[in-house]
């Protein structure tokens, strides 16, 4: 049995749309959710091979790839901003290697599971965490083909016409038993581009340490890995940490956990072992501003955090309430100053154009931003994403969303929702002016040149800068 496992070409309109100038600047990471399913498929006797496509393989360059390859079984991954590519690989599947069943998994397909095996090029559907499913499904295939599926949980698929979802998987409670990643199949770590504000050193390796957010935001889908928090224990953590410096080459680590610090006892566990283990290497975190405290900021800081990402998204008390982001303005400061105080970086999302926005409650966000001094701001704009309440909210007001179309969520063209208070150009409008307000204000410019200490952040930076100023 041959597997291929596919991150799907990343198409040039749905990267950046019109705006070629934020090209430079997308972050461009390695698929974890890919490496997992593939260390638990090698781990169980199978050849595995991951085909990276958004390192610059087109459709047509991956079409040749799997005609070589002849995989017996062929995964597929993405969000919903890749759905349009996942889709078009898999019907060049169907139409190059008809007999290959293709399986299809990730945070749009967990979302839309009905919605997207509508499309008969989609096999099977793989809902929530995929490394014990994938396992079940590709031993079921060996033994009677895909005649048979209905006693797999978590999974979806068409038969006799219809579409049927079996029982929801459990969750994964025991992470240390997961393998480690199989990054030895995927690109080396300096072929990957993450965006110019998240790194001092490259390569920049990266990993999820913890599964499942509690948080209730109404914005974000947290269908894959649900609701209930498990971690990896901190020795575990801090080996990954040496495989990936050791190993493969790391210079710098970013841990992409929803909420990195939810535990805090783990967080000064994992501390104190890049201390003992001697481990001197920059790495950062994202995490929420309820779960942080001086003591905790300043343990990260001296075991080599240099920047944290706090997920701020408003300035406005209103929108947070609405929201249900759970934290203030007030914690939002507060949060940014301690940070500062114990010398860690300041990263911001801002989430922006939600129900309920109006002009003056993204003028706030926009001010909070700049008085609070954050190192870098994120103005994201809004998209009902589906598995969200606020989806759901809207598609019960009669929205419509067609994610088949183009889809770019940095290009400030293709807008999906436009809050009532505003008409498309207004919005348009103050996202092209929140970035340059932000980013191009002489005393934080100057700022950012004084920081630089190496080529790899000057030219990063650069890049950021002609990125902004192209809008």
């Amino acid at each position: 049995m041959k597997i291929c496992l596919i991150d799907p070409p990343i198409l040039p309109e749905d990267l950046v749309g019109d705006t070629i100038s934020i090209k430079s600047v997308v972050n461009i990471i390695p698929s974890l959710g890919l490496a997992y399913i593939a260390a638990v498929l090698e781990k169980n006797g199978y050849e595995v091979k991951i085909i990276d496509c958004t390192l610059g393989i087109s459709h047509l360059q991956l079409s040749g790839l799997l005609k070589k390859e002849k995989p017996n079984i062929i995964g597929i991954t993405g969000a919903t901003s890749a759905f349009r590519s996942m889709k078009k690989v898999a019907q060049d599947i169907k139409k190059h290697l008809p007999p290959v069943p293709v399986i299809v998994g990730g945070a749009h397909l967990t979302a839309a599971a009905e919605y997207t095996m509508g499309f008969d090029c989609f096999d099977v559907g793989i809902i929530g965490e995929g490394e014990i499913t994938f396992l079940e499904v590709v031993r079921e295939f060996e033994r009677n083909g895909l005649t048979n599926l209905s006693g797999i949980d978590g999974i979806v698929f068409r038969k006799n016409g219809g579409i049927f979802k079996t029982r929801q998987r459990e969750f994964i409670k025991d992470l240390d038993s997961l393998p480690y990643p199989a990054r030895h199949l995927q690109p080396p770590l300096a072929a990957y581009r993450p965006t110019p504000a998240s790194y001092k050193r490259l390569p920049q390796g990266v990993l999820i340490t913890t599964r499942g957010c509690p948080s209730k935001c109404t914005f974000c889908d947290r269908a894959v890995f649900g609701t209930t928090y498990r971690e990896r224990s901190a020795e575990k953590v801090i080996e990954e940490v040496e495989e990936l410096i050791y190993k493969f080459g790391a210079r710098e680590i970013r841990f992409f956990d929803d909420t990195f610090t939810l535990n805090g006892k783990r967080v000064f566990a994992i501390c104190n072992k890049f201390k003992e283990r001697k481990i001197k290497i920059p790495w950062t975190c994202l995490t929420k501003v309820a779960n942080v405290s001086k003591e905790m900021l300043k343990a990260m800081k001296e075991a080599g955090c240099w920047q944290v990402l706090y997920g701020l998204e408003s300035g406005d008390e209103r929108i947070l309430k609405l929201l249900k982001k759970g934290n203030t303005v007030e914690q939002n400061r507060k949060a940014v100053r301690l940070a500062k105080e114990v010398g860690l970086s300041v990263r911001a999302d801002f989430i922006v154009g939600t129900p309920g926005e109006t002009l003056e409650s993204l003028k706030r966000t926009l001010s909070f931003a700049i008085k609070v001094k954050v190192d870098y701001a994120h103005f994201n704009k809004f998209v009902p994403y589906p598995g969200t309440e606020l989806y759901e909210l809207l598609k019960g007001q009669g929205h419509k969303f067609d994610f088949t179309n183009r889809f770019s969520i940095i290009d400030h063209s293709t807008i999906f929702f436009v809050p009532e208070s505003m008409n498309r150009e207004e919005f348009k409008e103050f996202l092209d002016y929140a970035n340059r307000a932000f980013y191009l204000r002489p005393k934080y410019i100057l700022k950012r040149l004084l920081s630089i200490r190496s080529w790899i952040e000057l030219k990063g930076q650069i890049n950021g800068f002609f990125a902004i100023y192209n809008l």
